[in-house]
């Protein structure tokens, strides 16, 4: 948290804001003690509007507190990395809001010269409306957006009279209808369009992984059509549906997934294996890791949840299956959270133990499956943490989609003889007779079973 010698808590800066401060909590207060009940239906109406001003203001009171706090470098003096971050840990903000209230004070709060004099705002009209009340933030960020999206020669030249309009409009139209209002403007001063460059292409690129209240996790971004067309290509070679065929080619059960889904799964595949193969730069001074924490009970009851180290929860059944081709550090904590031994337990085929499932499966062992071995994961017969053992007699190469999915779908794997075999659910198969991947392993035309 901030700490200083200017702390709120501080005598004399305590009595400066007691003195701003004060009288705005004294007007607050009041409306909350006011007998509602007494107030004409049009004077509630007229108060309603009246505090719509003033929470109006507000944001342009968070302007200009934040561009002050920039100003002064008061990140750097309290030894954050950027104002974000100040902002976030001061008020318990998301990072997200936090740079959101960042980018709108360097738009719309005073700034300064190079020789300290004041300057206007970027979006000086802008800025006065929400001053006076006049209009919401979200006004503001359609303007804002509206005039930051205009090519240079459009913005030189029409570009103070867009936001004159704008900011007239917005005091009778709400921000969807006025966004609207903007579009049909610069339709009809640009009917063309600005033409992209790659200089503009670089500069809006953009990703950000949000987090929403129940863990899941959703992508946003604009990509440039050079990342775009890479990340296309990755994810259609991993997201082809991937149904249960006979050896004759015939759907014994179709892929269930969405097209959504099986993109999903794609692009999770595509992240392990990038964890896998060790190619990513080292960070922090070690080999790039997805870290994962759990107790030791969650680990033998397989329930609850454990922790990343982005402080994200994920299920013990799922971490587990991320864990599948990773080795395990144990660290054992004492009661304060100081390391008392640390240790690493192999759970990871060795490169000879793999080399050895490449020649024995060739690929994803799963019926009708053609992924190769190359793209395949090792998966423990008996699951590693019940006891399985890592050994080329216990394993089997699956696809990341199959290794996730076979017991959802039913299926389950046997190793006579150490040759994986699989068991179909009965709906597929009442007498349930176990089968091979028959893409890997053409049956001998002789004896009509696969050879090892």
């Amino acid at each position: 948290m901030v700490e200083g010698p200017d702390q709120i808590s501080g005598v004399g800066a305590s009595a400066k804001v007691a003195a701003l401060l004060g009288p705005l909590s004294e007007a607050i207060n009041a409306v909350f003690g006011a007998q509602l009940e007494s107030f004409t239906s049009a004077e509630l109406l007229e108060l309603l509007q009246g505090w719509e001003s003033c929470t109006r203001r507000e944001v342009a009171v968070d302007h200009l507190l934040v561009a002050a706090l920039m100003a002064r470098g008061l990140a750097d003096e309290y030894g954050f990395s950027a104002p974000a971050a100040l902002l976030a840990d001061l008020l318990r903000l998301d990072p997200r809001e936090a740079k959101a209230r960042v980018r709108a004070a360097e738009d719309l709060g005073p700034r300064t010269g190079f020789t300290g004099e004041p300057l206007e705002s970027v979006f000086p009209l802008v800025a006065a409306e929400q001053k006076a009340g006049a209009i919401s933030a979200r006004h503001a960020q359609v303007i804002v957006a509206t005039l930051g999206g205009l090519s240079a020669e459009l913005d030189f030249e029409h570009g103070a009279a867009i936001q004159a309009t704008l900011v007239e409009q917005s005091r009778w139209f709400a921000p969807n209808e006025l966004a609207k209002v903007a579009a049909r403007i610069v339709a009809h001063l640009d009917p063309d369009g600005a033409a992209p460059t790659d200089a503009k292409q670089q500069r809006d690129r953009c990703f950000t992984l949000g987090k929403r209240d129940d863990g899941m996790v959703i992508p946003t971004g604009a990509l440039t059509p050079a990342c775009g067309a890479a990340s296309e290509a990755v994810l259609d070679s991993l997201s082809a549906p991937l149904p249960v065929t006979d050896s004759d080619g015939g759907v014994l059960e179709p892929d269930r997934r969405t097209p959504a889904q099986r993109r999903h799964d794609a692009l999770l595949d595509a992240s392990r294996r990038l964890l896998a193969d060790g190619g990513l730069p080292n960070s922090g001074g070690v080999a790039t890791t997805l870290l994962i924490t759990m107790t030791e009970e969650q680990f033998r009851t397989q329930r609850g949840f454990a922790s990343t180290s982005h402080g994200d929860l994920i299920s013990i059944p799922e971490t587990m299956s991320l864990a599948e081709e990773a080795d395990v550090v144990s660290v054992v904590l004492n009661a304060e959270g100081g390391v008392l031994s640390h240790g690493r337990t192999r759970r990871l085929a060795s490169p000879a133990q793999r080399l050895a499932l490449f020649a024995r499966d060739r690929g994803c062992t799963f019926p009708s499956c053609s992924i190769p071995a190359q793209w395949t994961q090792v998966h423990h017969q008996t699951p590693w943490q019940y006891g399985g053992e890592t050994s080329v007699q216990t394993t089997a190469l699956l696809c990341g989609h199959h290794h996730r999915n076979f017991e959802k779908m039913g299926w389950s794997l046997t190793m006579p003889d150490g040759v994986p075999w699989w068991v179909p659910p009965r709906h597929i198969d009442p007498a349930q007779t176990p089968r091979r991947n028959h893409r890997h392993h053409p049956p001998n035309a002789a004896t009509g079973m696969a050879p090892v």
